[in-house]
């Protein structure tokens, strides 16, 4: 049985929120009985498709970005339910690696429940040697790098990126074929450089595109949406704008307990001593609230690599 909101939206008008968003994806959800819920990737298009690899997207986009726990949890049964070792390639925006080179993929049918169809995105053998035409393939490239501590080999991938924005969107080979920009693309770039970290002048282009494409669909013309909205754009653009999983998932660990300055000597009265004390005392606090927050960092990283492997 399919359960949809009363109305059913084919975008979302501007200015864009977190919450309409959120109320988009709570609309696709579809009733599974005892395998739980799953979201279909689209209101029109493809309304009685759920693929594992959006709703493996969507669970941490409820979660992290909408705090809506309960059909976060009813996805995950849903993700138990068809299990997969592969969700597509924006895995790697959890923190879920995969091998490289690139591979072409293909849709594989696992089931059908209540006139819903279940797929799965499996690799095929076939490598796309020309991954830098399309923008999407080079952020998860970069995303790859920096997940293994490669700075500088993301940063080369992002250089690559820049080439393919033409001020408007990314003019990359899907574009170059049908004269439309693609929305999650410019939601990738946004991930991307959160997660890098200091580079406000590109979080400020890409975040400020993604709020000007009105209404807020899939694909665009300069500034106007076309078409209806889907699953996986609307997961990428929350897990971007509104999630702090950019830096959860690719702040490193401390590599070592922070030494502390030695206080200085002690030869005058009481009072100062014990003035140097305390002083000694705060600065040793601060560098604890320090660690802790690095620990809490990296905690939050191994509960999401936890999250993907039990999903």
């Amino acid at each position: 049985m399919v359960f949809w909101g009363a109305a059913i939206s084919e975008s979302v008008p501007q200015p864009l929120s977190r919450e309409k968003l959120c109320d988009f994806l709570s609309q696709l959800q579809v009733d599974l009985g005892d395998k739980g819920k799953c979201l279909a990737e689209s209101p029109v298009a493809e309304r009685d498709v759920c693929y594992t690899s959006s709703n493996h997207l969507a669970y941490y986009a409820l979660r992290y970005a909408c705090n809506n726990y309960e059909l976060a949890d009813a996805i995950h049964r849903f993700l138990q339910s068809y299990p997969t070792d592969f969700y597509d390639y924006h895995q790697i925006l959890v923190g879920k690696p995969f091998t490289l080179p690139f591979t072409a993929v293909e849709h594989v049918q696992v089931d059908v429940v209540n006139g819903v169809r279940i797929v799965h995105v499996k690799r095929t053998a076939i490598e796309l040697t020309d991954y830098y035409r399309y923008a999407n393939l080079v952020v998860y490239k970069a995303l790859h790098h920096l997940l293994h501590s490669e700075r500088s080999e993301c940063v080369a991938e992002l250089t690559k990126l820049e080439r393919l924005w033409d001020g408007k969107g990314f003019a990359d080979a899907y574009y170059q074929q049908n004269k439309r920009y693609e929305t999650y693309k410019v939601a990738l770039a946004l991930y991307a450089y959160r997660a890098l970290q200091r580079h406000q002048k590109e979080i400020d282009k890409y975040t400020s595109k993604l709020i000007s494409i009105n209404p807020f669909t899939t694909l665009y013309t300069d500034n106007t949406g076309e078409g209806n909205l889907n699953l996986e754009t609307v997961t990428i653009t929350l897990l971007a704008l509104h999630s702090t999983l950019p830096t959860d998932v690719y702040t490193p660990r401390a590599t070592a307990t922070e030494k502390t300055q030695p206080t200085p000597p002690i030869a005058t009265p009481t009072a100062i001593a014990v003035a140097v004390v305390m002083i000694a005392v705060i600065a040793l606090s601060l560098r604890a609230r320090h660690r802790q927050r690095q620990e809490q960092a990296y905690c939050r990283k191994n509960q999401l690599h936890r999250e993907y492997q039990q999903g």
